[in-house]
């Protein structure tokens, strides 16, 4: 099969979590990847699991899609948060349908990625075996959650509602308040700036992804 992308994603910060709270956010985190995996079956070549305690992974057969796999992660497990490595290029199966019984270049890449944004402190980190376009991915992800860290749980969701709805209206009105109410928070959060930046990052990687196709590069 030609190259997919592997995910693999850690709770930061989750050691600092007491047993009994670490044991809840995990089967927690078993519910969000069961609800992951049904609704975007036809994106994941393999499904999201735990793989080990505060530590997960999965692949996804477009690079395109990362964005849309990350944000719905990051919604489904807040007020947690998740250090992602992005890893693209070829896998071997070995004949399994789940991610730990694989292996391959993009499974390497994914952890090697994972373990610099644990040391850089970055949230996202992406390997795609070019350095100028992994430079502006991981540069355009680091001011995006530079903006996300400062945000409140309105302004995140908000943000959800208005990316699923597209209007401040459809917004205000799942909310009863109004239009106004809700383009204040956005753009006081700066979140149609993010949103816009996501966007971006989404047709660079429909691109890359392309590249590497015509390439024929593993």
């Amino acid at each position: 099969m030609g190259p997919v992308t592997v995910i693999n994603g850690d709770i930061k910060a989750s050691r600092k979590l007491k047993q009994m709270e670490r044991y809840e956010w995990q089967l927690f985190m078993k519910s969000t990847f069961v609800q992951l995996n049904e609704q975007y079956a036809d994106l994941i070549e393999a499904p999201f699991m735990i793989t080990k305690g505060d530590e997960f992974q999965g692949v996804i057969r477009n690079l395109a899609d990362v964005n849309k796999i990350i944000c719905k992660i990051e919604q489904l497990i807040y007020p947690l948060q998740v250090r992602f490595g992005v890893g693209y290029g070829a896998i071997h199966k070995m004949g399994s349908k789940i991610p730990i019984e694989m292996d391959g270049p993009a499974f390497h890449r994914a952890a090697a990625a994972l373990h610099l944004a644990k040391q850089k402190k970055r949230y996202v980190w992406f390997d795609t075996q070019n350095p100028s376009f992994d430079l502006a991915i991981n540069t355009i992800y680091l001011l995006i959650f530079a903006i996300k860290s400062k945000w409140s749980k309105n302004s995140f969701t908000r943000y959800w509602k208005y990316k699923e709805m597209g209007t401040y209206e459809k917004v205000a009105n799942s909310e009863a308040v109004s239009p106004q109410a809700v383009w204040d928070t956005l753009h006081h959060a700066r979140a149609i700036e993010v949103i816009e930046a996501e966007n971006m990052v989404e047709k660079m990687l429909k691109e890359r992804a392309r590249e590497m196709h015509s390439e024929g590069n593993s």
